[in-house]
């Protein structure tokens, strides 16, 4: 079941002690969680980054979340968006990357697995939900998707990237840390469309068909999304020692293909690639910090960290888009979004405190290993 290669085993649960600097700028991070001097304790202080990375992606998914839904409003359309997302974040990150001489590009060993991360992480990733929201209430979308960070978790045990380890205190703070986050957003959601659809009639549900659609396109993107992250964690760990930013960059170069296949197929007219003023700003906040800027700090983190952490997270942007909500549009949290978003921060705290435990029982072992 090790379908990433014999390399994949060295990447589990964290910090990997063969890791390679890919910068001058990453020169003095690296040193300090690669083991060098002989599997010594993971630096706290780039722990401490890694959360705080995690948390401002979160914030600004959360305001994403109300972006999009202000240019959808100002009749923009989703495929043209999201097209025109992608390659200017692809641009952004590249060129980044080449001022800043991080410019790896994907050797033919390794071009399938950036192929893959463009098509599972971005078209799959965007596209799908897009299209399963014109089938299913934004309410189910956001249920299934709750359910993404258990989802990574059993994948990268499955594939043995990164190990459940129950049988030690740090797998179960972690397992339940990641089970917490996904009650606690379940709640949130449940317990929201309760107190504010208490009164819905019954004919507005959707039809039994596009129930089974919208739900199988969404499993299917949710799946998508926890490869992506066990896919573009092995492509870290490659001895090419491939920039986080790079990875990010390519990725959406080949998703940014992918979402132009379609084009013809939706026989789009020439309004369809107009925007107003107000949708632009919207489309410029999704370019420059959905995609450029998130995209490649989630991957730097992912380095850093595990797959299953980097997607823990993702239910935070919850939390971030009532508070967004709230300031811009004047919609106040429900209590149910109170006491999940509570529930999620907890469960945060303890799939971060058991990720740091197991790599720094990692750490001896490492260098047991090396000295044999």
């Amino acid at each position: 079941m090790a379908i990433f290669g014999d390399g994949a085993m060295a990447m589990t649960d964290g910090l990997c002690p063969e890791e390679r600097s890919d910068s001058e700028l990453l020169g003095e991070t690296e040193r300090s969680v690669s083991g060098a001097s002989g599997g010594e304790r993971p630096s706290c202080r780039l722990w401490l980054a890694v959360v705080l990375v995690l948390v401002g992606v979160q914030a600004i998914f959360g305001g994403n979340a109300v972006v999009v839904k202000a240019a959808l409003h100002s009749h923009a359309d989703p495929v043209v968006f999201s097209l025109i997302r992608d390659v200017g974040g692809a641009a952004i990150l590249l060129s980044g990357c080449a001022a800043t001489r991080q410019l790896v590009t994907p050797s033919s060993e390794h071009l399938g697995w950036f192929v893959l991360m463009g098509v599972l992480g971005v078209y799959i990733g965007q596209m799908f939900l897009n299209v399963a929201l014109q089938y299913i209430t934004p309410v189910n979308a956001a249920l299934v998707n709750a359910s993404q960070a258990v989802l990574t978790l059993l994948l990268a045990a499955l594939f043995r990237i990164e190990p459940l380890r129950l049988d030690t205190r740090a797998g179960l703070v972690k397992a339940a840390g990641v089970v917490a986050v996904t009650g606690g957003a379940l709640y949130s959601v449940l317990g929201s469309a309760r107190e504010t659809d208490s009164s819905a009639s019954v004919a507005a549900q959707p039809a039994w068909g596009d129930l089974i659609l919208g739900n199988f396109l969404l499993v299917v993107q949710c799946t998508g999304g926890a490869l992506f992250q066990l896919i573009q964690k092995h492509v870290l760990s490659l001895p090419a020692s491939y920039p986080p930013a790079a990875v990010a960059g390519f990725s959406y170069t080949f998703g940014g293909m992918a979402v132009a296949l379609v084009i013809p197929i939706c026989r789009l007219d020439a309004a369809a690639w107009q925007f107003s003023a107000s949708a632009g700003w919207c489309l410029l906040y999704s370019i420059v910090l959905t995609s450029a800027t998130s995209y490649a700090a989630l991957a730097w983190a992912n380095k850093h960290s595990s797959p299953a952490l980097i997607t823990a997270f993702f239910p935070l942007q919850m939390v971030f888009t009532a508070i967004f909500q709230l300031i811009f549009l004047g919609v106040a949290p429900t209590r149910a979004q109170l006491a999940g978003g509570v529930l999620i921060i907890v469960g945060l705290s303890a799939a971060t405190a058991g990720q740091m435990m197991t790599s720094v029982q990692a750490a001896p072992a490492s260098r047991r290993a090396r000295r044999v």
